[in-house]
């Protein structure tokens, strides 16, 4: 499915982001192996602490390994249970790799699970390949992927394993760089994949980028002021990717394009409902997309706004609805509402609190701050609390901005 050189990639992504949950995501004393070189060596060993290892004991092994297993359908083949044997990561690398030689072919994303339960989705490798495909097609005159993003979700297994893949190109993971640092190593012919977030700080950190370097932007749409002040500054491309992790990629469209063309391996349901959408796979799966859409004719659309009301936080899903019906909950709370900020305001998300009646609104907001910082996620965290009689309506009896 994958070279070794990838799979690597891949694992060592996956070991990482499972290793810091194992160790407690809210835990200030939760460590990440940061001893090891940036690339690991196949010599690493799983559990034993040394300064060759990655330090796990037996239950933490146990949650590597069942993530590994979940990803990699290690089952199977019945290689699940052989890692827990395995000594080092160069043995997790050959225990995939047989059971991919044992006809092994699918693999199973799982979203973050940071606001709700995780989802797993699984996907065929032979429709993973023909995205790739795709996309080597549409970037055949890259010569280096640059990634600031995790290599084990959809998004960055196509870009960061496949596509360097089939472009028979060098990856660099760039996910440790600071801004002047990656200024630096960049090179003309490169392909920069990362979210908007992060191009965010991009766009404020490189005023004058290096020649014909490109960039990839997903997982959620990217806004135009923000792609024009990137390409203005010397960005020589930008394509967006549309998709979920369900289907991985679907769509895309290139500044400054307005809309979105869906990749040639999918098409739409007819006759097309647009609050509504669905897609289907030239192998016959079908799917529902996240998004309301405005469609045009031969596969060409524009989005209008999430179905499950979803936002972006740093790159992650989160649902203000469900961080809203939280805070209520609280005592002393009457009502909430949560919205993510407007651009001018940041890029996070903000409460509106109507309290009850005699509260103390500054001892109200300092324990709603402890609770804050204790129960929620980061991304989910509103880093702005408004304090009202009532929840603001505004036309149409609909609920407004503060």
């Amino acid at each position: 499915m994958l070279s070794r050189s990838s799979l690597k990639t891949v694992l060592q992504s996956l070991l990482n982001v499972e290793l810091l949950a194992a160790r407690g995501r809210g835990n200030p004393g939760a460590r990440l192996p940061t001893h090891l070189p940036p690339e690991w060596p196949e010599a690493t060993r799983i559990g034993s602490d040394t300064t060759s290892s990655l330090g796990c004991d037996s239950l933490e092994v146990l949650w590597l390994a069942s993530a590994v297993n979940e990803m990699f359908h290690l089952h199977e083949a019945s290689g699940e249970e052989k890692l827990l044997s395995d000594a080092t990561f160069g043995d997790w690398i050959n225990r995939i790799e047989a059971a991919w030689r044992s006809g092994v072919a699918m693999v199973t994303f799982t979203t973050s699970g940071t606001t709700g339960q995780p989802k797993r989705c699984p996907h065929a490798a032979e429709a993973l390949h023909v995205e790739a495909s795709f996309l080597a097609d549409l970037f055949r005159d890259r010569r280096r992927i640059v990634s600031l993003i995790p290599s084990h979700h959809a998004y960055g297994f196509l870009f960061t394993a496949l596509l360097p893949d089939g472009l028979g190109v060098l990856h660099l993971d760039a996910t440790r760089f600071d801004a002047a640092e990656l200024s630096l190593r960049l090179e003309p012919g490169d392909l920069l994949v990362t979210f908007p977030d992060r191009w965010r700080w991009l766009e404020r950190s490189i005023r004058a980028w290096p020649p014909d370097v490109e960039g990839v932007v997903s997982t959620a749409p990217c806004p135009p002021d923000l792609i024009g002040s990137l390409c203005e500054s010397g960005l020589a491309a930008m394509t967006e990717v549309y998709g979920s992790s369900e289907t991985a990629g679907v769509a895309v469209r290139r500044w400054p394009e307005a809309t979105y063309k869906l990749m040639p391996h999918w098409c739409f349901v007819e006759p097309v409902c647009e609050d509504l959408p669905e897609i289907i796979h030239q192998n016959g799966q079908r799917f529902p997309l996240p998004d309301r859409i405005s469609h045009q004719d031969r596969g060409h659309f524009q989005l209008a706004g999430r179905l499950d009301g979803a936002v972006q936080v740093g790159g992650i899903n989160v649902f203000p609805n469900r961080v809203a019906d939280r805070l209520s909950k609280q005592p002393g709370v009457r009502e909430a509402a949560v919205r993510l900020m407007r651009s001018d305001e940041g890029t996070r998300l903000k409460a509106y609190i109507v309290p009850e009646p005699e509260i103390d609104l500054t001892t109200l907001r300092s324990d709603l701050r402890v609770w804050i910082e204790a129960e929620l996620a980061v991304a989910e965290r509103p880093m702005a609390i408004t304090f009202g009689t009532s929840l603001p309506i505004g036309m149409m009896s609909k609920a407004a901005d503060w």
